[in-house]
């Protein structure tokens, strides 16, 4: 066999390895397809679905799935977690991935700090939001989704965070002043009255004191100190002045029990009324009674005045 002839067999051996070995091309996420809807992500949970290719010199790598603004991941992204992949070997020194679909299933379980707390913020406001899930493989290449709506549209809540009365003991006749914060989340779209009423310890009507206009959008209403003056025939006696949001019940809210609020009030003829007990807060009243029946009001002032929102 002349030098030439070896030379050419040589190469043609060389070109036929070079043809048959897989191709060195990184492992990465080649599909990517979450659900096109994940209305609860932290306890109903969600499924990615998934597929791998390529290839590599290590038998392991290290699957990475985040939430991202962008399908590129190119603005808010946050991890969620991941996996370690284990992969097959060839025999030639490379490894492969697991062929065929694959999946993986995240809730508030198993994903990672930032990812929770990324979902918890998602989770609980009041409109739904579109993003991309994506993911890598030791940190190369991302492949992105098509968007998923995470979250549901919420109902406001109306609840009250605060609210004080001074003094907590009166003379027959005798003023005192409340205030109160009334908050809600989620927007309000049509204004409410908050109804304020004497009862009894029991909270069965005494009077109507008035009314107080609550009006649209988010955040805390307020009203600042407003006296209300009883009059001189009201009996000695423990009371409570309630406080009911929505009253009219003009606002569809997520949480119908919780728009209740009083304060403890005592009239009685002693000398020393208003100056004992100079305040004191108003305390959540879960069970209302039923004062839909209730009239006009007929005790203090028909409107207390406009809160401030912010």
């Amino acid at each position: 066999m002349t030098t030439m002839t070896t030379r050419i067999l040589a190469a043609s051996i060389f070109v036929l390895a070079v043809v048959a070995a897989p191709a060195r091309a990184a492992v990465q996420v080649t599909t990517i397809s979450p659900p096109a809807a994940v209305p609860d992500p932290l306890d109903a949970g969600f499924t990615i679905n998934y597929t791998l290719g390529g290839s590599s010199v290590l038998a392991s790598a290290q699957l990475t799935f985040f939430v991202s603004a962008t399908r590129d991941g190119s603005s808010g992204a946050v991890r969620l977690g991941g996996r370690q992949l284990i992969l097959g070997s060839t025999g030639t020194g490379l490894f492969l991935p697991p062929t065929g679909p694959q999946s993986q299933f995240f809730n508030r379980f198993s994903l990672e700090p930032n990812g929770l707390a990324a979902l918890q913020n998602i989770a609980a406001a009041c409109q739904p939001q579109s993003l991309f899930i994506i993911a890598n493989v030791d940190g190369g290449p991302v492949q992105g989704s098509t968007s998923s709506v995470v979250g549901t549209v919420k109902l406001p809540d109306l609840v009250f965070t605060g609210g004080t009365i001074s003094p907590t003991v009166i003379r027959p006749g005798g003023t005192t002043s409340i205030s109160f914060d009334l908050s809600t989340q989620c927007p309000v779209t049509q204004p409410s009255r908050v109804g304020v009423f004497l009862t009894d310890p029991s909270f069965n009507l005494v009077s109507v004191i008035g009314f107080v206009p609550i009006g649209t959008g988010a955040g805390t209403f307020s009203l600042p100190p407003s006296p209300i003056t009883f009059s001189t025939a009201t009996p000695p006696g423990n009371y409570n002045i309630l406080l009911i949001a929505d009253f009219d019940g003009a606002i569809a809210e997520s949480n119908e029990n919780n728009n209740g609020g009083a304060f403890a009030l005592t009239v009685t003829a002693a000398a020393t009324a208003g100056r004992r007990g100079t305040a004191g807060e108003l305390a959540p009243v879960a069970l209302l009674p039923d004062l839909a029946a209730a009239g006009p009001a007929n005790d203090g002032l028909a409107t207390l005045g406009d809160p401030a929102s912010r």
